[in-house]
């Protein structure tokens, strides 16, 4: 349960204009100093390939003819001649940025802490787009176009043998890593922060 405390807490990534954002101070959550974790390695075994699969192959070539048909050049279109919409601004008061919880470094008794920090919700008046009367449009149809094209066609497959030698393989072991070394945010507690 711990370990997963860590990795979730070790995902936690700071974003610079947050870090600068928060920077005009608040009231500390909680704190955190940064460890590491060194990496996990497993043997693990795996078939490597000695001698790869050869083969040899009778092949009868194979049969074509020539035919012509119909085909479609351009499909029916449709266009249309349009009456462009109208449109009206209308304002108001919108979130901006919801009411967070942040992060900010602080340098407490000579030690560099990561701190959470509580922030306000903030607003803004925008401008937003209203259809008044929508656009208005008149279909004019243009019919298909048909070709006739001479084309090649299959009449008979290649037909073939093939002849196979199967692959030779051996068991080696070898070092997978199971978990990256990482860096976690370790809890702690110094004056003026609590978790």
């Amino acid at each position: 349960m711990r370990h997963r405390f860590w990795s979730a807490l070790a995902a936690l990534t700071i974003s610079p204009f947050l870090a600068t954002s928060v920077a005009a101070g608040g009231k500390a959550l909680s704190c955190y100093e940064q460890a590491t974790v060194p990496a996990v390695y497993r043997t693990v075994q795996q078939q490597v390939l000695v001698q790869p699969a050869s083969s040899y192959m009778v092949e009868n070539p194979a049969v074509y003819s020539f035919q012509t048909r119909r085909v479609l050049v351009q499909p029916e279109r449709v266009s249309y001649r349009k009456t462009p919409a109208v449109y009206q601004t209308r304002y108001r008061q919108v979130q901006v940025q919801p009411a967070s919880i942040g992060w900010e470094y602080r340098m407490i008794k000579g030690r560099k802490i990561l701190c959470k920090v509580q922030h306000p919700a903030v607003y803004q008046t925008v401008g937003q787009q209203v259809l008044v009367q929508p656009a208005s449009k008149v279909a004019v149809r243009q019919p298909a176009i048909y070709s006739t094209v001479r084309e090649k066609v299959l009449v008979r497959p290649a037909t073939r043998q093939v002849v196979r030698k199967p692959a030779v393989y051996r068991t080696v072991n070898r070092q997978v890593l199971v978990q990256p070394a990482q860096t976690v945010w370790k809890p702690v507690r110094v004056r003026g922060c609590w978790y």
